[in-house]
């Protein structure tokens, strides 16, 4: 196939599994709302309100995020239930180009919410031309990086019970347990370095630097706090899991 073959193939593939699932089935949107905005909805209730600009980021990062959820759910099914994946991979289609589209209508699904969160977002702090092309900088590396992490999941499941509890406990200890919703102040400072162990850190950090919020230094490690070093990092990672998941992806069932 040429590339125009390629991506017209991945064009497909995004409106197959994006745009056309979330027309015919559009209570799900709710669903990928519902979550990051009860969060914020505590947050409101129960946090100063210094805390909200970070809340509302969080919701983007949230959102951003999981789609590596998505990603992994779907890659999963298709391969195990449908065998969808065999079919596309015993065809001239490229495995890099079954990814990319898959990603992308895991993007096409969260789009709605991003909008709505950013909206949020301009409503509380300014938000101007260059922090939006910021803010959306941040929101395609971190969609690359939990792509990249939820179809390298996807590639070790044998059965589709697995994949709610391992969803669950990865993708909700990204996006809970570090500090998406909450500053990065919040933890001491002695032990600040620890979040970074966690690939979305470097997505929200890069975030709160896009759009102004005060990001404390790393004392133990310094140079962590820099967005050269944060937008590194998440590219690296993001690398990693591809070539890991197409090093390991199981195209074919025995």
């Amino acid at each position: 196939m040429t590339w125009k073959s390629q991506a017209n193939a991945i064009f497909r593939i995004c409106y197959f599994n994006g745009f056309l699932a979330l027309r015919r089935s559009p209570i799900l949107l709710v669903a990928i709302v519902l979550t990051p905005l009860s969060f914020l909805f505590f947050l409101y209730v129960i946090a100063p309100r210094s805390v909200l600009p970070f809340g509302i980021v969080g919701g983007v990062m949230f959102t951003a995020l999981f789609t590596g959820n998505g990603m992994m759910n779907d890659c999963a099914y298709f391969r195990l239930e449908r065998q969808l994946q065999q079919v596309f991979v015993s065809s001239p289609l490229r495995p890099l180009s079954w990814i990319l589209g898959m990603a992308l209508s895991e993007l096409a699904w969260t789009l709605p919410a991003l909008v709505l969160f950013i909206i949020v977002l301009g409503l509380v702090v300014p938000v101007g031309a260059l922090t939006l092309l910021a803010l959306v900088g941040v929101i395609l590396l971190t969609w690359l990086l939990s792509a990249s992490l939820g179809f390298l999941i996807s590639t070790f499941f044998r059965q589709l019970r697995e994949i709610w509890p391992v969803g669950t406990v990865v993708f909700t200890s990204l996006s809970v347990l570090p500090p998406i919703f909450y500053p990065l102040a919040a933890i001491p400072a002695g032990f600040r370095w620890a979040a970074f162990v966690s690939p979305s850190t470097y997505a929200s950090q890069l975030a709160d630097h896009a759009v102004g919020l005060p990001v404390p230094t790393i004392s133990v490690v310094p140079l962590l706090s820099s967005i050269p070093v944060e937008a590194t990092g998440m590219v690296l990672l993001t690398l990693l899991f591809t070539l890991v998941a197409m090093r390991l992806a199981r195209w074919r069932e025995p």
